[in-house]
């Protein structure tokens, strides 16, 4: 009885230890990477993941990362958006064992060449809706085009309302990192549609 209590015991111990992960916690508004402290993640976090930001505009660019310990059924993925004076890259990749996450993060590279599609392109600050007859020839993987309004430009610390049409990657509009802020209001609409058709 002893020892079936003890191999219990072991097979339980063994079972935690081999569930749990250790990975780099840490975050930079200002930066292509960051360092911090090796945290030994909560149980059902079993995979260490990395968010990276790039963002271009006004001819300025800034990069964010976060590190953190994350679920194995979150995928890793890569959004892109881009204007004609914009562009931004949002990836998060994710690594199974202890920490994995410390190298400096990487943002997958993009493809620059045209992909044939042409998406309307306007901005209208403080606005719910924008139209132009200027288009732009998307690039790569992003093959949809993308309208989005509400609380998404960002002034200092605060957002106010604003509306854009983009080059897009995602398929869908439950695809974009910010759609459960439709759910909010925040975003008052979002949608994801076909490029332009020339003929």
């Amino acid at each position: 009885m002893n020892a079936f209590l003890t191999g219990v015991i072991f097979l339980v111990a063994f079972t935690a230890t081999g569930n749990s992960i250790d990975c780099v916690r840490c975050y930079t508004s200002d930066g292509i990477d960051c360092s911090g402290e090796v945290r030994t993640c909560a149980d059902g976090l079993t995979n260490c993941r990395t968010l990276s930001s790039e963002k271009f505009e006004d001819g300025v660019t800034t990069n964010k990362v976060f590190k953190y310990c994350g679920r194995a059924e979150d995928p890793s993925w890569i959004y892109r958006e881009e204007s004609l004076t914009t562009f931004h890259q949002l990836e998060i990749q994710k690594c199974k064992t202890d920490k994995c996450n410390q190298e400096p993060a990487q943002l997958t590279a993009r493809d620059n060449t045209p992909n044939g599609v042409k998406c309307m392109q306007c901005f209208e600050d403080h606005s719910t809706d924008c139209n132009s007859e200027e288009t732009m020839e998307c690039t790569g993987d992003m093959n949809k085009c993308l309208f989005i309004s509400g609380l998404v430009c960002k002034n200092g610390t605060s957002y106010y309302a604003c509306a854009q049409r983009l080059c897009t990657n995602i398929a869908s509009a439950d695809k974009h990192p910010f759609y459960h802020d439709v759910a909010t209001g925040n975003i008052q609409k979002l949608e994801v549609t076909e490029g332009i058709n020339d003929a």
